[in-house]
């Protein structure tokens, strides 16, 4: 059991709020980073991590399985609401993946052709890298972010890995 589901589970158990304290410092800013990862603009983004929260914090006691997969799928859903009302309203929406990456971590250097490549696959290829690599999630977790089968989500990350390789090799 990672650290957490550990907290989640002391929280719900025995009503500790340390451990969601801890939780909530600790998964915040990773979510918020993904968030602008993916297209949130950063103010937006915060508005996001404090709804999603606000939801999660409501609702995880019920099943604590994988609390951080329930978190990014909550955020992840009020993401894509708050792009259809954008669009809705005749905003264009930014959804150019690897600029929300560089503002949210400018420490971060990615090269120019890594930018290129990513933005030319799927946005759902786009997801599994970004959890599996930046934000460090397992196959479960990301299956249980996205809804889908623990399989699929290791088909389709590996998948999005080698066709990221070959649009990478293109440009050696």
């Amino acid at each position: 059991m990672d650290e957490a589901t550990t907290l989640i589970r002391r929280y719900c158990k025995k009503g500790e709020q340390a451990a969601f304290r801890r939780f909530y410092q600790q998964e915040s800013p990773r979510l918020w980073r993904f968030l602008v990862a993916k297209g949130c603009d950063p103010e937006q983004a915060y508005d996001v991590v404090a709804d999603a929260f606000m939801r999660f914090v409501t609702t995880i006691c019920r099943d604590p399985a994988y609390p951080r997969a329930f978190l990014y799928r909550i955020a992840l859903n009020a993401h894509i609401d708050q792009q259809r009302r954008a669009a809705v309203a005749g905003k264009p929406v930014d959804d150019c993946i690897l600029d929300g990456v560089a503002a949210a971590n400018p420490d971060l250097d990615l090269a120019h052709d890594v930018r290129t490549a990513m933005s030319k696959l799927y946005p759902d290829e786009q997801n599994l890298l970004l959890l599996r690599y930046w934000i460090g999630m397992s196959h479960a977790e990301i299956a249980a972010v996205l809804t889908l089968p623990e399989g699929t989500v290791r088909r389709q990350a590996a998948a999005a890995q080698r066709k990221l390789r070959d649009l990478l090799g293109e440009k050696e």
